[in-house]
């Protein structure tokens, strides 16, 4: 299926199509490539939705305060019993919790859900595993607030799109080895779930990868070397998460993803290893979408997104609006 009109006329404003730059994230460098993802972000968010109450907080952190923020219903009662932490994408090097701002307000609104948004420490300056150990106690610290609240086992879920998809099925499988928190689910939006295996490998980063549809497969190498730095491995399981062996310890899973985006490939894969291993596995592709769509507010395919993931997180945390 083709991309829809509106997506076609974005990514034709952005200068990707027909002829999508040359110049790669590599070339520009790291600064210069987070002001164009926040500009691109910020431009095409959409309206901000009314009924959302945010809050700035700093979580605890092993090495320093972890900037976050809060979002609850305005009619919700606080502290919640129910919570789902995001972590953002960027490739692990880009993104803060203002280029996904209109996004969580809108969720929150949506679902019914708390949320708790994660502006975890960036990569080259801080490599692999900062991002893991900011995320995990991102969640740690959603559960003892909500566990307090609630008087017994917290209902939290973690979510994630692109790079912060890779941290929150790492994260999920981390805390559910430990059995210290069992989450009510993980959310995967468009995920990075291999930095391994050569792009050929998956027909989707070919068909999709060279510029025209955003994401790039130069992109996801730059991503990865930014990442590690010699530090981590590329086939470690806690960077390419697709090539854990055992995945049935996992929580229900949620993956949506676009029809033309690179990652397409793995994220089925995912969720069929996922199925096959008796994970309670949802699978929704946007067939007209490229990668990023949810953070594109103005599109009509965002916010069917959004409104289908607004409804399994009430599934999941067991909402009643």
């Amino acid at each position: 299926m083709n991309l829809d009109a509106q997506t076609a006329a974005l990514l034709q404003q952005l200068g990707l199509q027909p002829d999508p730059p040359q110049v790669g994230m590599m070339e520009i460098g790291v600064q210069a490539a987070r002001e164009g993802s926040r500009a691109v972000f910020h431009a095409y968010a959409g309206d901000v939705p009314a009924g959302c109450h945010a809050e700035d907080v700093r979580l605890p952190g092993a090495e320093q305060p972890i900037p976050a923020r809060l979002y609850r219903p305005a009619a919700a009662a606080w502290p919640p019993s129910s919570m789902v932490v995001f972590l953002h994408g960027g490739g692990w090097s880009m993104g803060d919790l203002e280029c996904y701002d209109f996004f969580m307000r809108d969720l929150c609104v949506r679902s019914g859900a708390s949320m708790l948004s994660v502006e975890y420490r960036l990569a080259p300056e801080h490599k692999y595993p900062a991002q893991i150990d900011d995320g995990l106690a991102a969640v740690r610290w959603a559960a003892s607030l909500t566990r307090s609240h609630a008087g017994d086992a917290a209902r939290i879920a973690v979510m994630g799109d692109s790079a912060g998809g890779n941290l929150a099925t790492v994260i999920a499988r981390r805390l559910h080895v430990e059995r210290r928190i069992r989450l009510a689910g993980q959310l995967l939006l468009y995920p990075m779930l291999d930095v391994s295996r050569p792009h050929a490998d998956y027909p989707s980063r070919m068909r999709y990868g060279d510029g025209e549809y955003l994401l790039t497969r130069e992109s996801i190498d730059t991503a990865a070397t930014w990442y590690l730095d010699g530090i981590g491995r590329r086939d470690d399981p806690d960077v390419s998460p697709l090539l854990v062996e055992s995945l049935s310890i996992l929580p229900p899973t949620v993956i949506v993803i676009g029809g033309h985006d690179p990652l397409l490939d793995e994220a089925r894969l995912y969720a069929e290893r996922l199925d096959a291993a008796g994970v309670d596995t949802r699978f929704k592709c946007f067939a007209t979408a490229i990668h990023a769509f949810l953070s594109f507010g103005v599109l009509d395919v965002a916010r069917e997104g959004r409104a289908y993931l607004a409804g399994e997180i009430r599934r999941l945390l067991e909402i009643e609006l």
